[in-house]
């Protein structure tokens, strides 16, 4: 239960966080989804239809977050993003850097040292659900962006897409990964630099 509270949590920080990316494979004839391996220890893409670019872009972010390292969790970040909310954090007497230790510890959970990322499986939010005016409107509403923001992102943008993702970790001592994230979506943008994350 701990575990799926903490994953709750996490799916609510991810909604305030950003990414940069690369190689998702294509399921072969008749196969149900394709895994993309990082070598034997690392995080396991699992897609049918999302672009490589988005999936190296959220490896990047998911391992970032498991090893605790800020320097790569910003690459993932959209730069002019990472801008806005970092004026808006001092606004709340805090810094990007805080609120990424706290985001690295979502998966912490009492009786276990330490756990590993092991498996993402990704898919499209169908393009046509997409609400990108509502998306933008619940971040101005916080007082991270303004209208500025707004236009010069959607001039930037070569495509925005909503990405759902599940994921599953295995903690220190168990034999089993279990499910931590489940269904939930995060908002990617793709520009002339780079493919990222919102924070």
């Amino acid at each position: 239960m701990k575990r799926l509270i903490a994953a709750g949590l996490l799916a609510a920080a991810l909604c305030l966080t950003g990414c940069s990316g690369t190689n998702a494979q294509k399921p072969e004839e008749g196969a149900a989804s394709a895994a993309e391996k990082c070598g034997e220890d690392g995080l396991n893409i699992v897609t049918e239809d999302v672009d490589a670019v988005y999936c190296d872009t959220l490896r990047t972010y998911f391992t970032a977050i498991e090893q605790k390292d800020f320097d790569a969790y910003c690459k993932t970040m959209y730069p002019p993003y990472m801008e806005s909310y970092t004026e808006y954090l001092k606004t709340q007497d805090t810094t990007p850097e805080a609120n990424f230790e706290k985001l690295c510890k979502r998966f912490d959970e009492d009786g276990y040292e330490s756990w590993k990322l092991t498996s993402l499986h990704l898919s499209y939010y169908p393009e046509e659900k997409l609400d990108l005016d509502g998306f933008f409107d619940a971040f101005k509403g916080a007082g991270i962006i303004d209208d500025k923001f707004i236009e010069e992102c959607k001039k930037n943008a070569e495509e925005i897409r909503d990405v759902q993702f599940s994921l599953q970790a295995l903690y220190a001592g168990d034999e089993e990964p279990v499910t931590v994230v489940s269904g939930n979506e995060i908002m990617m943008i793709k520009t002339a630099d780079g493919t990222y994350l919102f924070g």
